[in-house]
């Protein structure tokens, strides 16, 4: 029997996720993330094809004109075909100001992009730990289930040689209940919050190791990811407003047309085939538009200065987030000692009760106020060491720092 729970366990530890595996896996499968990283490319196409339209663009064309019944001198059928070549020379450097313009709005998806995956990460760390936490109660709870299931028989058989009371029996039957209660409870937490893992991570965790987190020490904290992105998205709109200011200046096109005719049902003398070449250049600039593109340049500064008041928000936010996350590591720290020191004490108060209740010094009241308070003690100590690991992770997704630097193996 001790061999094949010993092979259980070595199967559990070696099929186990690790982890800084898991999150490598989820930044690559999560679908929100994929999502997120295929509109980051859309503004580099979109800058692709700006590049494009330096280039010389090629038309051509035809036409066929048949007049019933021909005019007298003129032909009955014409056929015509062009080519043309078409260039922008000037465009009041619109296009260089968008093509920047998408430059930044990359910039500001991408840091949008990159946020997602850190918070993402901490998502998951989060239910990582919060499940460690949610079975080291069942692991507890389970104990002292043991605890009841051994004291219940043995109450049972007191009770049927008229030893104990039927009250005995119903109240550790009633703790027993309970205890079940809370177990299953406990279960059905454990399942919500590994559906949650599997929809985060991309793929089914079956198990998980016993990965833990570096505290925090002489970490220079970065901005943050979203700030960054709305410093590139006030940079995408500053391009955005130059390239409406090119529309007053001057646009110039050079076109070139080469056309060939040909006729049917026409006196050759006078309609023979002919070619034609057209060359010109037009110079076009507006000059009037009651403000128009004015308005829209203002509207677009007025979006540029709403950035910044949230960029100046979220810098505050940052700092406020990053002192409570320091504090919050002290306060689970004092947590943790006081949890250590109320486990110490149940133990002791546990043992030393239940020798005097089976010898009669001590009522099963208070032997299963002393059980209670002992499984409590260990899952309180227990939540609060996990709870520690998801402050730590708290305070590397406010410094913007990766979480997966800092994940280590036991």
């Amino acid at each position: 029997m001790k061999k094949l729970l010993l092979s259980a366990v070595l199967i559990l530890s070696v099929n186990a996720e690790n982890l800084k595996s898991v999150l490598n896996y989820a930044i690559t499968h999560n679908e929100l993330a994929i999502s997120k990283d295929i509109t980051a490319k859309q503004p580099l196409m979109e800058s692709k094809s700006l590049k494009k339209d330096y280039y010389p663009k090629v038309y051509i064309g035809g036409a066929y004109q048949r007049l019933d019944p021909a005019p007298f001198g003129k032909p009955g059928d014409t056929y015509s075909g062009f080519v043309k070549v078409s260039v922008n020379l000037y465009d009041g450097n619109k296009k260089k100001y968008q093509i920047k313009s998408k430059k930044f709005q990359f910039e500001s998806l991408n840091y949008q992009s990159k946020s997602y995956k850190k918070q993402l990460e901490f998502n998951i760390v989060n239910l990582y730990f919060n499940i460690k936490s949610i079975k080291a109660q069942l692991k507890a709870l389970k104990t002292a289930k043991e605890y009841l299931l051994a004291e219940y028989k043995r109450v049972e058989n007191s009770y049927k040689q008229g030893l104990v009371t039927e009250y005995d029996v119903k109240k550790i039957e009633a703790s027993l209940f309970n205890t079940n209660y809370q177990i299953e409870n406990l279960k059905y937490q454990l399942s919500e919050l590994k559906s949650n893992l599997n929809l985060y991570v991309g793929k089914k965790i079956n198990n998980i190791d016993d990965s833990f987190i570096l505290s925090p020490k002489k970490i220079k904290a970065n901005t943050l990811d979203n700030i960054k992105a709305l410093n590139a998205q006030m940079k995408e709109i500053e391009y955005s407003a130059k390239s409406l200011d090119s529309a007053y200046k001057p646009q110039i096109k050079l076109e070139d047309t080469y056309s060939i005719y040909k006729y049917g049902r026409d006196d050759k003398v006078l309609y023979e085939e002919d070619n034609q070449n057209q060359l010109s250049l037009t110079v076009n600039m507006l000059i009037f538009d009651n403000n128009s593109l004015k308005t829209q340049k203002e509207a677009l500064l007025i979006q540029k200065l709403s950035l910044k008041k949230q960029i100046d928000y979220y810098k505050k936010e940052q700092n406020k987030n990053l002192k409570l996350a320091l504090l919050n590591i002290k306060t689970i720290k004092t947590q943790i000692l006081s949890a250590q020191k109320s486990l110490e004490a149940a133990n002791i108060a546990f043992e030393m009760i239940s020798n005097k209740y089976h010898i009669g010094e001590a009522t099963v009241v208070d032997y299963l106020d002393a059980l209670n308070q002992k499984t409590s003690a260990l899952a309180e100590y227990k939540v609060a060491l996990y709870r520690l690991q998801v402050a730590y992770a708290n305070y590397y997704l406010n410094a913007n720092c990766d979480i997966r630097k800092y994940i280590k193996e036991k």
